[in-house]
């Protein structure tokens, strides 16, 4: 995802740049290697959600998935190739008859769901267009 410059913090010079790349996101590094970063917006009509995926995925390998308020992001993972790396959102929604899009440009993810409108198909699986 993030590619962050290594920094030696027992080095005098490189301790004020590695006290900046932790108090800016302590956790990048640590989240980076595990999983993908989300984030969840609330709109008066949808709730939008975009998924740092990187531009290395393809479209085909992203499985989006809904159950009741639940809706899941598996893509593969990196450097292991039958393992998947999985992050599971919950809304205070049921969103299985919602009306939910998905597009994937440049190696993000968004997924809008519909507050209002509903979907005429109960599909669990979400189609991800371009």
């Amino acid at each position: 995802m993030n590619i962050r410059k290594c920094s030696n913090p027992m080095n005098i010079n490189g301790i004020e740049e590695w006290m900046t790349q932790f108090f800016i996101d302590p956790f990048t590094n640590l989240l980076d290697e595990h999983t993908f970063r989300i984030d969840l917006f609330e709109t008066s009509e949808d709730f939008i959600i975009e998924a740092e995926l990187g531009v290395e995925i393809k479209k085909d390998t992203i499985a989006v998935t809904v159950n009741k308020e639940e809706i899941t992001i598996s893509i593969p993972a990196p450097q292991q190739e039958d393992d998947k790396v999985t992050r599971k959102i919950i809304l205070p929604i049921t969103i299985e008859d919602k009306k939910i899009v998905a597009t994937f440009i440049n190696g993000i993810l968004e997924i809008n769901i519909s507050k209002s409108l509903f979907s005429e198909q109960q599909n669990k699986i979400v189609t991800i267009q371009n």
